[in-house]
């Protein structure tokens, strides 16, 4: 699975928890993060770029739904059918008086780890514009769409491959060397 598979399972990852049905613009990451290079981010700079990020990246439940049927498909399902499926679930019921609610899903960040940040120059602001390049790649997708719109570069990120080494990676086998993975 390459880089921009794994950067789309991310944000369905992130859609589960959030659902952005509801038309809300989510408030713009401030100069001052925005500005910042991934390396030299705070935890307090994370959280507040991954505030603003969530709610811009995250899909609409049909989104989610067709990437995941789109994902799905490769193994030999039918897309159609899992977007049913997955569009016919019913989103997790309020927990009822005198019930333990479910457990909350793990925090999920927005921003590559530490360990991936490390010496990476990209600035927030060049991150941002990438990760929004995916998010609308995720969402153009349907049941009619083939897997390779989802191997397609992605011009806004190649910044972010040429400043951060770490999240560029080695070449993938299903690359097979050519071209370069994408973040």
């Amino acid at each position: 699975m390459n880089r921009l598979t794994r950067i789309g399972a991310l944000l369905a990852a992130l859609s589960i928890v959030a659902w952005s049905d509801r038309d809300v613009e989510a408030a713009p990451i401030s100069a001052a993060v925005s500005s910042k290079q991934l390396k030299d981010l705070t935890d307090g700079d994370v959280e507040l770029a991954c505030q603003s990020l969530t709610e811009r990246v995250a899909l609409s439940r049909e989104d989610a739904c067709e990437f995941a049927g789109v994902l799905w498909s490769t193994l030999g399902g039918a897309c159609d059918t899992v977007k049913e499926k997955c569009m016919a679930a019913p989103e997790e019921p309020p927990a009822r008086e005198g019930e333990a609610a479910p457990p909350e899903a793990p925090a999920t960040s927005c921003l590559p780890p530490v360990e991936a940040r490390d010496g990476c120059t990209a600035t927030v602001a060049e991150f941002e514009a990438c990760l929004l390049a995916h998010a609308d790649v995720i969402r153009s997708l349907t049941c009619d769409s083939s897997i390779s719109a989802l191997e397609a570069p992605i011009p806004a990120c190649d910044l972010i491959l040429q400043k951060c080494p770490a999240l560029a990676g080695a070449p993938e086998d299903d690359d097979q060397g050519q071209g370069t993975a994408q973040p």
